[in-house]
């Protein structure tokens, strides 16, 4: 065998060579977007600020938990007429949430979902204040508003909560962002009430299992967040 042959052959082997490593490298570069199933999303909504991680068990089945917290702390509502009585209204509200959930896509073209799950409400609590602003006046007599007393309402939802909604946006974005809607709600047992007041209103204290029975209705929380995921 000539050189010259030796050299050809040579040539080829290397051209051969660089064609199986380019074809690796690209398998290699779709391998690892494949691999791509997690993201990290932050949103907000209803529960409040929320925190997620998603991964994606299938091309349809996605596993989440999401860490959700709120607080709005003395906000005043001045001069609300209650019936032919003028109040003041001090509340806080807050809550913190842990979700475990599933979502779903049943169509292969379109970000549509369904999810469910449940959420484990640590604390989701609304306390309210109630004190007169003025004097009451009945005839000849007048009671000043400190003795007049006040009402503090306080209405704790607790436990784990099954929850069912719908939205828009891939929990594991097709690319490195992406958006996403969420409408749903909570479904919880009744909450705790405590009632309590004071000086003349004292006697409103034995109204707790009447406010207990009017708030038996609302056993559901809605959910409504607006998403952003990052996808690892």
């Amino acid at each position: 065998m000539s050189n010259k042959q030796q050299i050809k052959i040579d040539e080829n082997e290397k051209k051969q060579l660089l064609f199986i490593f380019l074809i690796s490298f690209s398998l290699l570069g779709q391998s690892q977007e494949i691999e791509k199933k997690n993201a990290f999303a932050i949103s907000i909504g209803s529960p409040g600020l929320g925190l997620e991680y998603a991964r994606k068990v299938s091309p349809k089945l996605n596993a989440k938990v999401v860490w959700q917290t709120f607080k709005l702390e003395d906000f005043e509502k001045e001069d609300l007429e209650i019936k032919d009585d003028v109040v003041d209204l001090l509340a806080t509200i807050e809550s913190s949430i842990i979700d475990l959930g599933i979502e779903y896509l049943p169509f292969k073209n379109s970000s549509f979902k369904l999810t469910t799950g449940l959420g484990l409400l640590s604390k989701v609590n609304a306390n309210a204040l109630i004190t007169y602003t003025e004097d009451v006046k009945y005839g000849d007599i007048t009671i000043t508003k400190e003795n007049i007393g006040e009402i503090n309402a306080d209405v704790t939802w607790s436990g784990v909560a099954p929850y069912l909604g719908v939205g828009f946006g891939r929990p594991v974005p097709k690319k490195r962002f992406g958006f996403g809607v969420e409408f749903g709600t909570y479904f919880t047992s009744s909450p705790d009430v405590e009632l309590t007041a004071t000086n003349l209103l004292s006697p409103t204290s034995n109204q707790k299992e009447n406010l207990k029975e009017a708030l038996d209705t609302f056993k559901f929380i809605p959910r409504i967040q607006i998403r952003l995921a990052y996808k690892f």
